[in-house]
């Protein structure tokens, strides 16, 4: 078994090229089941808070949220004893071992890829990340093939459509998204594992007996 990060972040935009990312969450479940939590924060610059899309700000609520200790570059958030100072240096190093040769799992892994391969300047995760939207909507393909799921594939509108909606896909295998406590790395990452192990739970308990 391969080591799976569900991992969500929180960014001052949509542009990896220009916004910068301020928390990172992942829930990093090892090869033998055990699962370990991570959150960081990473202080802004000027530049990038000058850069930052007054939007994003308000969906993550950085300003009500953002609790890096005073003089402090970033910090580790579920330090014992509160958040515990770290340069960019260390933070960096933190985030990549962490993430190093596992499978990135996120409720859309493309968009946190991006971003942490700009932070890190690289992408030590498997190179396969998994969307957990794009897994669902497979699923509910699947089970639309096969009768599984009864009767509520009657209108075409009932099958999954791109662009895909995570919510509803969540909502469909499951698992009610977050409400609003939602757009928090580490909320957000619980909520792709849900989702992931909702999926791939079922798969379990469907295939045909041995």
């Amino acid at each position: 078994m391969i080591a799976i990060a569900f991992t969500d972040i929180e960014t001052f935009g949509l542009n990896p090229d220009r916004h910068a990312t301020w928390e990172v969450g992942v829930i990093l479940r090892a090869e033998d089941g055990t699962e370990t939590r991570h959150l960081w924060q990473i202080r802004p610059t000027w530049r990038q808070m000058r850069r930052a899309d007054a939007k994003a700000l308000e969906i993550n609520k950085f300003r009500e949220r953002f609790a890096v200790p005073r003089g402090a570059q970033a910090a580790d958030m579920l330090a014992d004893g509160g958040p515990k100072p770290m340069t960019r240096r260390q933070v960096r190093a933190a985030i990549t071992a962490v993430l190093s040769k596992a499978v990135m799992v996120g409720s859309n892994a493309h968009f946190d890829a991006s971003f942490l391969r700009v932070l890190l300047g690289a992408a030590p995760w498997h190179y396969r990340p998994v969307c957990v939207a794009t897994l669902a909507a497979g699923f509910r393909h699947g089970q639309a093939e096969s009768g599984a799921y009864g009767g509520d594939f009657t209108f075409p509108e009932d099958y999954p459509s791109l662009p895909y909606k995570s919510r509803d896909l969540s909502r469909a295998v499951g698992v009610e998204p977050p409400g609003a406590d939602g757009h928090q790395a580490l909320v957000d990452a619980e909520w792709a594992m849900a989702v992931f192990d909702a999926v791939d739970g079922q798969q379990a308990v469907q295939e045909p007996a041995a």
